[in-house]
């Protein structure tokens, strides 16, 4: 019986094995195979390159429909918020509407219908807001809109409640008395911010509250409009204040008073540094980051701070005084930003314009 050697069976196997690895670098390009990437991404294997790019809508031209990325349209998005599945939320305030993105970009409207006002509990799009203007979300994935003088409930099935109403003794019926920042911590506390005061509210109980500050702030904003200051809450349970002085402030957990964090009372600009040398503008919305750092979306300046918790304030994003949304490399430039948010892993959303773009930070 003749016995033949392995050794010609496995020379062709290689020969084959080359061959096919030789076309796949052809089809694909020096460097083999590349993975699905987005504008801003470097294609390597590292994750996306810092940069700003757009997810939704056109920063210059609103209106008022569904569709992916840059195909759909949105009137003046305020807040914004993601939950644990990468959705991301825009009280998108000109169409009455809380709008929802999928992790593709596809645009849908989550709660309301486009272009119609009102104050109406329900599911969907029989849900009616008249003002939605700043977000946040809760572990179960409930999301919480200032919308008037009311704060709204939207459970992750889209149907809509009213937590409580605020009579016009509490925030009065001046625009720039209406809630407009809105944080919610672990334990149910919702923190909402006018341009008069900061208060603190169960979801439980909201008909109780305490103030943290009160006073006046200018309308920087216009006099036919809210007066949105950030307001956000780490996994402590403390909460970060755009106070009414112009800085930013910090209450511990369960704390019915505000402490000065960074900043100096009354001092506007834009300078960069930590304690009393940092300042800002109109720090509009606040997100913090799994690491406890600030994140402030601060209008006028309309760019993205950074503030540490150790209290060093740094501009990572967008040009001191430019107003058109330049996507790309950092710094970058944006159109009016009013709200941000986080992942919690050092990639930001933020509402700029009439779009909603992605920041991601080095």
């Amino acid at each position: 019986m003749k016995i033949e050697s392995a050794a010609p069976a496995r020379v062709r196997v290689r020969v084959h094995l080359l061959c096919a690895v030789a076309a796949l670098l052809c089809a694909c390009g020096p460097g083999g195979p590349k993975r699905h990437t987005d504008e801003g991404d470097n294609g390597g294997s590292t994750g996306p390159s810092a940069g700003i790019t757009l997810v939704a809508g056109n920063a210059d031209a609103a209106g008022r429909f569904d569709a992916k990325g840059g195909s759909a349209r949105f009137s003046t998005p305020r807040g914004i918020a993601i939950d644990a599945n990468g959705n991301l939320y825009v009280a998108d305030q000109g169409n009455f509407a809380i709008r929802k993105i999928a992790p593709d970009g596809t645009v849908s409207t989550f709660a309301g219908r486009l272009g119609t006002s009102g104050t109406v509990n329900g599911k969907g799009n029989n849900a009616r807001f008249s003002q939605p203007t700043a977000l946040a979300i809760d572990g179960g994935g409930n999301l919480f809109v200032t919308d008037g003088v009311a704060i709204r409930k939207i459970t992750p099935d889209s149907t809509v409640t009213t937590v409580t109403t605020f009579p016009s003794g509490v925030f009065g019926t001046d625009n720039t008395q209406l809630p407009a920042g809105i944080a919610v911590d672990a334990s149910g506390n919702l923190f909402v911010t006018t341009g008069f005061e900061t208060r603190r509210f169960t979801i439980d109980n909201p008909g109780r509250s305490a103030q943290l500050e009160s006073g006046a702030v200018e309308n920087v904003s216009g006099a036919n409009d809210v007066v949105p200051r950030g307001v956000a809450v780490n996994a402590d349970g403390t909460a970060y204040v755009a106070d009414l002085n112009k800085t930013i402030s910090r209450a511990d957990s369960g704390v019915n008073f505000l402490t000065r964090f960074v900043g100096t009372a009354g001092r506007t600009g834009k300078a960069d540094g930590s304690g009393a040398v940092p300042s800002f503008q109109q720090v509009v919305a606040l997100t913090v980051d799994n690491n406890g750092d600030l994140y402030a979306a601060d209008a006028i300046n309309n760019t993205v701070r950074k503030i540490t918790k150790d209290g060093v304030v740094t501009t990572p994003a967008g040009t001191a005084g430019a107003t058109t949304l330049r996507t790309g490399k950092l710094p970058g430039s944006f159109a009016a930003l009013r709200g941000i948010t986080t992942d919690g892993n050092g990639t930001l959303y933020a509402t700029s314009g009439h779009a909603v773009v992605k920041i991601v930070l080095p």
